[in-house]
Protein backbone atom coordinates (compact mmCIF):
# COMPACT_ATOMS: atom_id res chain seq x y z
CA UNK A 1 0.00 0.00 0.00
CA UNK A 2 1.16 3.20 -1.30
CA UNK A 3 1.67 6.40 0.99
CA UNK A 4 -2.00 7.85 -0.79
CA UNK A 5 -3.48 4.83 0.38
CA UNK A 6 -2.29 5.42 4.10
CA UNK A 7 -3.63 9.41 4.05
CA UNK A 8 -6.44 8.19 2.21
CA UNK A 9 -7.53 5.79 4.76
CA UNK A 10 -6.17 8.27 7.56
CA UNK A 11 -8.13 11.09 6.52
CA UNK A 12 -11.37 8.11 6.43
CA UNK A 13 -11.13 6.75 9.73
CA UNK A 14 -10.58 10.61 11.12
CA UNK A 15 -13.64 11.85 9.90
CA UNK A 16 -15.50 8.83 11.53
CA UNK A 17 -14.14 9.94 14.90
CA UNK A 18 -15.23 13.58 14.74
CA UNK A 19 -18.50 12.25 13.54
CA UNK A 20 -19.06 9.51 16.45
CA UNK A 21 -17.96 11.94 19.14
CA UNK A 22 -20.46 14.76 17.64
CA UNK A 23 -23.11 11.65 17.72
CA UNK A 24 -22.35 10.99 21.65
CA UNK A 25 -22.05 14.28 23.02
CA UNK A 26 -25.49 15.34 21.11
CA UNK A 27 -27.19 12.68 23.50
CA UNK A 28 -25.18 13.93 26.72
CA UNK A 29 -23.17 10.93 26.89
CA UNK A 30 -19.13 12.38 26.87
CA UNK A 31 -17.36 9.02 27.98
CA UNK A 32 -16.41 8.88 24.47
CA UNK A 33 -14.21 12.22 24.92
CA UNK A 34 -12.61 9.92 27.48
CA UNK A 35 -11.68 7.27 25.75
CA UNK A 36 -10.49 9.83 22.83
CA UNK A 37 -7.68 10.98 25.07
CA UNK A 38 -5.90 7.47 25.32
CA UNK A 39 -6.82 6.86 21.43
CA UNK A 40 -4.96 9.91 20.70
CA UNK A 41 -2.16 9.46 22.78
CA UNK A 42 -0.22 7.05 20.16
CA UNK A 43 -1.53 9.34 17.25
CA UNK A 44 0.06 12.24 18.45
CA UNK A 45 3.42 10.54 19.23
CA UNK A 46 3.55 9.61 15.78
CA UNK A 47 3.09 13.07 14.47
CA UNK A 48 4.70 14.86 16.28
CA UNK A 49 7.59 12.99 17.30
CA UNK A 50 6.88 12.72 21.21
CA UNK A 51 6.25 10.45 24.16
CA UNK A 52 2.56 11.58 25.26
CA UNK A 53 1.46 9.80 28.75
CA UNK A 54 -1.93 10.05 29.89
CA UNK A 55 -1.52 12.50 33.38
CA UNK A 56 -5.06 11.02 34.76
CA UNK A 57 -3.21 7.79 35.01
CA UNK A 58 0.08 7.84 35.66
CA UNK A 59 0.20 10.86 37.77
CA UNK A 60 -0.79 11.55 41.67
CA UNK A 61 -0.73 15.24 41.30
CA UNK A 62 -3.72 17.00 39.70
CA UNK A 63 -2.53 18.81 36.40
CA UNK A 64 -6.23 20.96 36.34
CA UNK A 65 -5.32 22.07 32.29
CA UNK A 66 -3.89 19.83 30.51
CA UNK A 67 -4.47 15.87 29.74
CA UNK A 68 -1.56 14.35 28.11
CA UNK A 69 1.62 15.51 28.64
CA UNK A 70 5.64 14.26 27.55
CA UNK A 71 7.62 15.45 30.50
CA UNK A 72 10.97 14.87 28.48
CA UNK A 73 9.95 17.20 25.71
CA UNK A 74 8.28 19.22 27.89
CA UNK A 75 4.72 19.24 25.35
CA UNK A 76 1.36 19.10 27.01
CA UNK A 77 -2.13 18.28 25.72
CA UNK A 78 -5.76 19.80 26.68
CA UNK A 79 -8.27 17.30 24.83
CA UNK A 80 -11.83 18.61 24.63
CA UNK A 81 -14.68 18.78 22.75
CA UNK A 82 -15.52 22.18 23.52
CA UNK A 83 -14.54 24.75 20.94
CA UNK A 84 -15.83 27.88 22.43
CA UNK A 85 -13.31 30.84 23.30
CA UNK A 86 -14.17 30.51 27.13
CA UNK A 87 -13.35 27.49 26.72
CA UNK A 88 -9.76 28.20 24.93
CA UNK A 89 -9.16 31.16 27.77
CA UNK A 90 -9.95 29.19 31.38
CA UNK A 91 -7.52 26.18 29.70
CA UNK A 92 -4.50 29.27 29.03
CA UNK A 93 -5.81 31.09 32.34
CA UNK A 94 -5.77 27.60 34.54
CA UNK A 95 -1.83 26.61 32.90
CA UNK A 96 -0.20 29.97 33.51
CA UNK A 97 -2.53 30.31 37.42
CA UNK A 98 -0.67 26.87 38.53
CA UNK A 99 2.89 27.23 36.75
CA UNK A 100 2.79 24.77 34.58
CA UNK A 101 4.79 26.67 32.32
CA UNK A 102 7.53 25.76 34.46
CA UNK A 103 7.02 22.30 33.61
CA UNK A 104 6.32 22.81 29.64
CA UNK A 105 7.31 25.04 27.00
CA UNK A 106 4.70 23.87 24.47
CA UNK A 107 0.69 24.25 25.27
CA UNK A 108 -1.58 23.05 22.50
CA UNK A 109 -5.37 22.50 22.92
CA UNK A 110 -6.94 19.63 20.92
CA UNK A 111 -10.59 20.31 19.67
CA UNK A 112 -12.16 16.86 18.93
CA UNK A 113 -14.71 18.10 17.29
CA UNK A 114 -14.34 21.65 14.94
CA UNK A 115 -12.61 24.52 15.96
CA UNK A 116 -13.87 27.60 15.46
CA UNK A 117 -13.08 30.10 12.30
CA UNK A 118 -11.77 32.57 14.24
CA UNK A 119 -10.30 33.32 17.82
CA UNK A 120 -9.63 36.44 19.21
CA UNK A 121 -6.64 36.74 19.36
CA UNK A 122 -5.56 39.98 21.55
CA UNK A 123 -7.44 38.31 24.00
CA UNK A 124 -5.42 35.76 24.10
CA UNK A 125 -2.13 37.53 23.65
CA UNK A 126 -2.86 39.48 27.09
CA UNK A 127 -3.40 35.86 28.91
CA UNK A 128 0.00 34.85 27.48
CA UNK A 129 3.14 35.93 30.35
CA UNK A 130 6.23 37.35 27.96
CA UNK A 131 8.41 34.60 27.04
CA UNK A 132 5.94 31.74 26.66
CA UNK A 133 5.04 31.41 22.75
CA UNK A 134 1.46 30.09 21.99
CA UNK A 135 0.37 30.86 18.28
CA UNK A 136 -4.10 30.19 17.69
CA UNK A 137 -2.88 28.95 14.47
CA UNK A 138 -0.32 26.44 15.55
CA UNK A 139 -1.46 25.75 19.32
CA UNK A 140 -5.48 25.35 18.83
CA UNK A 141 -5.91 21.85 17.18
CA UNK A 142 -8.67 19.59 15.09
CA UNK A 143 -8.99 17.25 13.14
CA UNK A 144 -7.75 19.05 9.50
CA UNK A 145 -5.20 20.78 11.40
CA UNK A 146 -4.37 16.92 12.79
CA UNK A 147 -4.07 15.67 9.02
CA UNK A 148 -2.37 18.46 7.55
CA UNK A 149 0.86 17.44 9.53
CA UNK A 150 0.13 14.18 8.77
CA UNK A 151 -0.08 15.04 5.51
CA UNK A 152 3.56 16.49 5.38
CA UNK A 153 5.27 13.20 7.13
CA UNK A 154 7.20 11.51 4.74
CA UNK A 155 7.69 8.24 6.07
CA UNK A 156 5.39 5.72 4.57
CA UNK A 157 5.89 3.30 7.73
CA UNK A 158 4.92 6.04 9.87
CA UNK A 159 2.21 6.76 7.66
CA UNK A 160 1.41 3.26 7.68
CA UNK A 161 1.31 3.20 11.78
CA UNK A 162 -0.92 6.11 12.21
CA UNK A 163 -3.38 4.70 9.62
CA UNK A 164 -3.40 1.45 11.76
CA UNK A 165 -4.22 3.02 14.46
CA UNK A 166 -7.24 4.67 13.03
CA UNK A 167 -8.48 1.96 11.31
CA UNK A 168 -8.62 0.10 14.66
CA UNK A 169 -10.35 2.49 16.49
CA UNK A 170 -12.96 3.31 13.78
CA UNK A 171 -13.65 0.28 11.77
CA UNK A 172 -17.46 -0.18 11.41
CA UNK A 173 -16.97 -3.23 13.96
CA UNK A 174 -15.38 -1.12 16.29
CA UNK A 175 -17.72 1.82 15.59
CA UNK A 176 -20.61 -1.10 16.25
CA UNK A 177 -19.49 -2.52 18.99
CA UNK A 178 -18.87 0.85 21.02
CA UNK A 179 -22.31 1.97 20.61
CA UNK A 180 -23.94 -1.35 21.69
CA UNK A 181 -21.41 -1.63 24.88
CA UNK A 182 -22.32 2.19 25.85
CA UNK A 183 -25.53 1.62 27.21
CA UNK A 184 -23.94 -1.12 29.27
CA UNK A 185 -21.38 0.68 30.75
CA UNK A 186 -18.90 0.58 28.09
CA UNK A 187 -15.76 2.19 28.59
CA UNK A 188 -15.64 0.28 32.05
CA UNK A 189 -11.70 -0.59 31.78
CA UNK A 190 -11.00 3.22 31.47
CA UNK A 191 -10.28 4.86 34.66
CA UNK A 192 -12.18 7.77 36.26
CA UNK A 193 -10.98 10.21 39.05
CA UNK A 194 -12.65 10.25 42.42
CA UNK A 195 -13.03 13.09 44.87
CA UNK A 196 -11.84 11.26 48.41
CA UNK A 197 -13.09 13.02 51.17
CA UNK A 198 -9.53 14.29 52.03
CA UNK A 199 -7.84 17.18 52.49
CA UNK A 200 -4.09 17.44 52.67
CA UNK A 201 -3.02 18.87 56.06
CA UNK A 202 0.78 21.08 56.40
CA UNK A 203 1.91 22.11 60.19
CA UNK A 204 4.96 23.79 61.37
CA UNK A 205 7.77 21.27 61.24
CA UNK A 206 8.70 21.67 64.91
CA UNK A 207 6.28 21.81 68.33
CA UNK A 208 7.01 22.86 72.09
CA UNK A 209 6.66 21.69 75.28
CA UNK A 210 6.90 23.60 78.76
CA UNK A 211 5.53 22.82 82.23
CA UNK A 212 2.84 24.50 83.67
CA UNK A 213 3.50 27.54 85.95
CA UNK A 214 0.25 28.12 87.40
CA UNK A 215 1.24 30.37 90.57
CA UNK A 216 -2.58 32.15 90.71
CA UNK A 217 -5.11 28.91 90.55
CA UNK A 218 -7.44 29.83 93.68
CA UNK A 219 -8.24 34.01 92.00
CA UNK A 220 -8.67 32.08 89.03
CA UNK A 221 -11.59 30.03 90.43
CA UNK A 222 -12.75 33.30 91.95
CA UNK A 223 -12.93 35.14 88.67
CA UNK A 224 -14.80 32.33 87.29
CA UNK A 225 -17.30 32.10 90.07
CA UNK A 226 -18.18 35.53 90.22
CA UNK A 227 -19.28 35.22 86.95
CA UNK A 228 -21.06 32.22 87.38
CA UNK A 229 -23.14 33.55 90.51
CA UNK A 230 -23.55 36.85 88.52
CA UNK A 231 -25.50 34.48 85.96
CA UNK A 232 -27.32 32.79 88.88
CA UNK A 233 -25.36 29.71 88.18
CA UNK A 234 -23.73 27.48 91.10
CA UNK A 235 -20.21 27.94 92.00
CA UNK A 236 -17.15 25.34 91.99
CA UNK A 237 -14.60 24.37 93.72
CA UNK A 238 -11.88 23.33 91.01
CA UNK A 239 -11.85 22.94 87.69
CA UNK A 240 -10.46 20.67 84.49
CA UNK A 241 -6.82 21.13 84.00
CA UNK A 242 -7.12 22.29 80.27
CA UNK A 243 -10.14 25.06 81.40
CA UNK A 244 -7.44 26.04 84.49
CA UNK A 245 -5.19 26.92 81.79
CA UNK A 246 -7.88 28.45 79.30
CA UNK A 247 -9.22 31.12 81.93
CA UNK A 248 -5.60 31.41 83.20
CA UNK A 249 -4.46 32.86 79.79
CA UNK A 250 -7.97 34.70 79.08
CA UNK A 251 -6.89 36.42 83.03
CA UNK A 252 -3.96 37.55 80.90
CA UNK A 253 -5.77 38.69 77.34
CA UNK A 254 -4.46 35.31 76.39
CA UNK A 255 -6.39 33.79 73.58
CA UNK A 256 -4.51 31.63 71.88
CA UNK A 257 -6.58 27.72 71.37
CA UNK A 258 -3.44 26.00 69.62
CA UNK A 259 -2.41 23.72 72.66
CA UNK A 260 -2.99 20.52 74.81
CA UNK A 261 -2.14 19.87 77.84
CA UNK A 262 -0.78 16.23 79.09
CA UNK A 263 0.80 15.57 82.49
CA UNK A 264 1.25 18.96 83.92
CA UNK A 265 2.81 20.39 80.47
CA UNK A 266 1.61 21.92 77.75
CA UNK A 267 2.44 21.03 73.83
CA UNK A 268 1.98 23.92 71.23
CA UNK A 269 2.91 24.98 67.99
CA UNK A 270 3.67 28.22 68.98
CA UNK A 271 6.99 29.08 69.36
CA UNK A 272 7.91 29.04 73.06
CA UNK A 273 11.50 30.27 72.39
CA UNK A 274 10.68 33.62 71.44
CA UNK A 275 11.00 35.41 74.90
CA UNK A 276 8.13 37.41 74.11
CA UNK A 277 5.60 35.13 73.79
CA UNK A 278 2.61 35.56 75.62
CA UNK A 279 1.78 31.88 76.59
CA UNK A 280 4.96 32.16 78.49
CA UNK A 281 3.30 34.01 81.28
CA UNK A 282 1.94 30.43 82.71
CA UNK A 283 5.06 28.58 81.74
CA UNK A 284 8.36 27.58 83.41
CA UNK A 285 10.45 29.35 80.52
CA UNK A 286 13.33 26.94 82.15
CA UNK A 287 11.56 23.50 80.89
CA UNK A 288 10.86 24.16 77.00
CA UNK A 289 12.14 21.39 74.87
CA UNK A 290 11.72 21.50 71.06
CA UNK A 291 10.68 18.75 69.19
CA UNK A 292 10.46 17.75 65.05
CA UNK A 293 6.95 17.35 64.34
CA UNK A 294 7.53 13.84 62.46
CA UNK A 295 9.95 12.83 65.08
CA UNK A 296 7.76 13.29 67.92
CA UNK A 297 4.39 11.83 66.46
CA UNK A 298 6.25 8.65 65.51
CA UNK A 299 8.02 8.47 68.69
CA UNK A 300 5.02 6.25 70.02
CA UNK A 301 1.50 5.92 70.18
CA UNK A 302 0.81 8.25 73.09
CA UNK A 303 2.97 11.22 71.52
CA UNK A 304 0.97 10.36 68.14
CA UNK A 305 -2.87 11.05 70.66
CA UNK A 306 -1.27 14.16 71.74
CA UNK A 307 -0.13 15.56 68.17
CA UNK A 308 -3.44 14.33 66.60
CA UNK A 309 -4.83 16.39 69.87
CA UNK A 310 -2.72 19.13 68.92
CA UNK A 311 -3.86 19.24 64.95
CA UNK A 312 -7.55 19.51 66.18
CA UNK A 313 -7.37 22.07 68.72
CA UNK A 314 -5.65 24.11 66.31
CA UNK A 315 -7.99 23.28 63.57
CA UNK A 316 -10.64 24.74 66.15
CA UNK A 317 -8.46 27.86 66.40
CA UNK A 318 -7.93 27.81 62.44
CA UNK A 319 -12.13 27.40 61.69
CA UNK A 320 -12.45 30.53 63.76
CA UNK A 321 -11.07 32.60 61.37
CA UNK A 322 -13.46 31.19 59.25
CA UNK A 323 -16.41 31.63 61.15
CA UNK A 324 -17.02 28.35 61.92
CA UNK A 325 -17.02 26.98 65.32
CA UNK A 326 -16.96 23.60 67.14
CA UNK A 327 -20.09 22.45 69.02
CA UNK A 328 -18.91 19.86 71.69
CA UNK A 329 -22.27 18.04 71.95
CA UNK A 330 -22.17 16.61 68.92
CA UNK A 331 -18.92 17.09 68.16
CA UNK A 332 -18.75 18.90 64.75
CA UNK A 333 -18.00 21.83 63.53
CA UNK A 334 -20.46 24.18 62.25
CA UNK A 335 -20.89 27.79 61.13
CA UNK A 336 -21.60 30.15 64.05
CA UNK A 337 -24.11 32.49 63.80
CA UNK A 338 -24.49 35.67 65.45
CA UNK A 339 -24.24 35.15 69.40
CA UNK A 340 -26.34 38.37 69.78
CA UNK A 341 -28.31 38.64 66.28
CA UNK A 342 -29.18 34.89 64.97
CA UNK A 343 -29.86 34.89 61.62
CA UNK A 344 -29.48 33.81 58.10
CA UNK A 345 -26.25 34.27 56.76
CA UNK A 346 -24.60 33.94 53.41
CA UNK A 347 -21.02 33.82 52.26
CA UNK A 348 -19.38 34.94 49.12
CA UNK A 349 -16.80 32.38 48.00
CA UNK A 350 -15.28 31.49 44.23
CA UNK A 351 -14.36 28.33 42.67
CA UNK A 352 -15.07 28.40 39.31
CA UNK A 353 -16.58 31.41 39.36
CA UNK A 354 -17.91 34.24 42.10
CA UNK A 355 -21.39 32.88 43.80
CA UNK A 356 -22.98 33.61 47.03
CA UNK A 357 -23.47 30.50 49.51
CA UNK A 358 -26.26 30.12 52.32
CA UNK A 359 -24.43 28.43 55.23
CA UNK A 360 -26.87 28.85 57.97
CA UNK A 361 -30.93 28.74 56.85
CA UNK A 362 -33.88 30.15 58.59
CA UNK A 363 -36.37 27.48 59.12
CA UNK A 364 -40.25 28.92 59.61
CA UNK A 365 -43.15 27.56 61.41
CA UNK A 366 -45.48 26.98 58.78
CA UNK A 367 -48.59 28.59 60.20
CA UNK A 368 -46.76 31.47 61.94
CA UNK A 369 -44.18 31.62 60.04
CA UNK A 370 -41.98 32.77 62.81
CA UNK A 371 -38.35 31.33 63.37
CA UNK A 372 -38.13 27.96 65.27
CA UNK A 373 -34.67 27.24 64.29
CA UNK A 374 -31.62 27.30 62.18
CA UNK A 375 -30.06 24.95 60.05
CA UNK A 376 -26.32 25.74 59.81
CA UNK A 377 -23.51 23.69 57.17
CA UNK A 378 -21.33 21.68 59.42
CA UNK A 379 -18.90 18.59 59.29
CA UNK A 380 -17.47 16.24 61.36
CA UNK A 381 -13.96 15.78 60.94
CA UNK A 382 -10.44 13.30 61.82
CA UNK A 383 -6.89 12.84 61.11
CA UNK A 384 -5.36 9.95 59.29
CA UNK A 385 -1.56 9.76 58.74
CA UNK A 386 -0.54 8.08 55.70
CA UNK A 387 3.13 7.71 54.37
CA UNK A 388 4.25 10.74 56.46
CA UNK A 389 1.75 13.16 54.56
CA UNK A 390 -1.27 13.93 57.36
CA UNK A 391 -4.93 14.50 56.02
CA UNK A 392 -8.29 15.95 57.45
CA UNK A 393 -11.07 13.71 57.16
CA UNK A 394 -14.02 15.90 55.79
CA UNK A 395 -17.87 14.59 56.36
CA UNK A 396 -20.02 17.26 55.76
CA UNK A 397 -23.72 17.30 57.87
CA UNK A 398 -26.09 19.57 59.36
CA UNK A 399 -26.42 20.96 62.53
CA UNK A 400 -30.37 22.47 63.54
CA UNK A 401 -30.02 25.14 66.38
CA UNK A 402 -33.37 26.44 68.44
CA UNK A 403 -33.78 30.24 67.50
CA UNK A 404 -31.12 31.40 69.69
CA UNK A 405 -28.58 30.10 67.43
CA UNK A 406 -26.41 27.75 69.59
CA UNK A 407 -27.79 25.13 71.34
CA UNK A 408 -29.32 21.79 69.78
CA UNK A 409 -32.83 22.65 68.82
CA UNK A 410 -35.61 19.73 69.95
CA UNK A 411 -36.09 18.95 65.67
CA UNK A 412 -32.69 17.92 65.40
CA UNK A 413 -33.36 14.00 65.48
CA UNK A 414 -36.47 14.58 63.19
CA UNK A 415 -34.95 17.37 60.63
CA UNK A 416 -31.61 15.12 60.30
CA UNK A 417 -33.34 11.55 59.25
CA UNK A 418 -35.30 13.86 57.09
CA UNK A 419 -32.37 15.51 55.18
CA UNK A 420 -30.74 12.38 55.23
CA UNK A 421 -33.30 10.97 52.97
CA UNK A 422 -33.48 13.65 50.49
CA UNK A 423 -30.08 14.20 49.83
CA UNK A 424 -28.15 12.20 47.58
CA UNK A 425 -24.24 11.24 47.68
CA UNK A 426 -23.62 14.27 44.85
CA UNK A 427 -24.93 16.52 47.45
CA UNK A 428 -22.68 15.49 49.93
CA UNK A 429 -19.92 15.65 47.50
CA UNK A 430 -20.73 19.09 46.59
CA UNK A 431 -20.71 20.53 50.38
CA UNK A 432 -17.06 18.81 50.60
CA UNK A 433 -16.30 20.44 47.30
CA UNK A 434 -17.30 23.73 48.99
CA UNK A 435 -15.74 23.35 51.91
CA UNK A 436 -12.50 22.48 49.80
CA UNK A 437 -12.29 25.66 48.13
CA UNK A 438 -13.56 27.59 51.03
CA UNK A 439 -10.93 26.74 53.51
CA UNK A 440 -7.85 26.69 50.29
CA UNK A 441 -8.39 29.76 48.66
CA UNK A 442 -6.17 32.79 48.69
CA UNK A 443 -6.55 35.99 47.49
CA UNK A 444 -4.49 39.21 48.24
CA UNK A 445 -6.94 40.01 50.73
CA UNK A 446 -6.21 36.66 52.95
CA UNK A 447 -4.04 36.37 55.78
CA UNK A 448 -2.53 32.77 56.18
CA UNK A 449 -2.91 31.21 59.26
CA UNK A 450 0.55 30.02 60.33
CA UNK A 451 0.19 27.09 61.95
CA UNK A 452 -2.08 24.92 60.18
CA UNK A 453 -2.61 24.93 56.08
CA UNK A 454 -4.94 22.46 54.24
CA UNK A 455 -4.69 21.88 50.31
CA UNK A 456 -7.12 21.44 47.68
CA UNK A 457 -8.62 18.21 46.98
CA UNK A 458 -6.48 15.87 44.94
CA UNK A 459 -8.34 13.65 43.09
CA UNK A 460 -7.48 9.91 42.75
CA UNK A 461 -7.79 7.81 39.65
CA UNK A 462 -9.43 4.55 39.89
CA UNK A 463 -9.63 1.81 37.21
CA UNK A 464 -12.07 0.49 36.12
CA UNK A 465 -14.74 3.48 35.92
CA UNK A 466 -17.67 3.09 37.85
CA UNK A 467 -20.94 4.04 36.33
CA UNK A 468 -22.75 6.44 39.13
CA UNK A 469 -26.38 4.89 38.13
CA UNK A 470 -25.19 1.63 39.38
CA UNK A 471 -24.35 3.01 42.92
CA UNK A 472 -27.50 4.81 43.56
CA UNK A 473 -30.04 2.91 45.86
CA UNK A 474 -33.24 2.67 43.88
CA UNK A 475 -35.94 4.57 45.75
CA UNK A 476 -38.15 2.31 48.47
CA UNK A 477 -41.25 3.76 49.55
CA UNK A 478 -41.17 4.18 52.92
CA UNK A 479 -43.68 5.68 55.90
CA UNK A 480 -44.23 8.58 56.59
CA UNK A 481 -42.25 10.12 59.23
CA UNK A 482 -42.92 12.45 62.28
CA UNK A 483 -45.34 15.87 60.88
CA UNK A 484 -42.68 18.65 61.08
CA UNK A 485 -42.99 21.96 61.96
CA UNK A 486 -41.22 23.70 59.42
CA UNK A 487 -41.06 22.44 55.85
CA UNK A 488 -37.80 21.39 55.30
CA UNK A 489 -36.16 22.03 51.82
CA UNK A 490 -33.21 20.53 49.90
CA UNK A 491 -30.10 22.96 49.34
CA UNK A 492 -29.76 23.05 45.94
CA UNK A 493 -27.28 26.01 45.62
CA UNK A 494 -24.43 23.57 44.97
CA UNK A 495 -26.00 21.63 42.53
CA UNK A 496 -24.79 23.54 39.58
CA UNK A 497 -21.48 21.91 38.46
CA UNK A 498 -20.40 25.02 36.53
CA UNK A 499 -19.96 26.27 40.10
CA UNK A 500 -16.53 24.20 40.61
CA UNK A 501 -13.44 23.60 38.95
Amino acid sequence: MNRIDHINKITTYAARFVLEVEGFNATNQYHINIHAESFLIPVLNETFGIKLENLNSTQKRNYPAIDLADFENRVAFQITSTADFEKITRTIDTFFKYNLDEQFDILYIYIITHKKEKYNKSKLTELIPEGFTFDINEHILDKDNLLKKINGISSTPKLHAIAKIFEHEFSDVQIQTRQQKFVSGYLSTETESILPNLLRVTFPTALYKAELNITDEPSIIANVNEYLISNNRKAIKSMKKSKLIKHALRMKSVYSMEWVTYENCIYTFVDLSIPTEPMLQILDPGTIERFESDEFYETNEDYKKIFKHLLRNTLTAFCRTKQIEWFGPREIFRFANNSKVPNQKKLKWKGKKEATKTVIFEMLNKKEKHIICYRSLAFRTSFLDLDKEWFLVLNPTWSFTNPGGYNESRFEADYMSGIKRMENNGAVCNYFRFFSYYFTHVDLFSQEYQYLKLHPVEPLTISPKLEETTWNPAKVPTKKGKALEAELQLDTELSDNTLFE
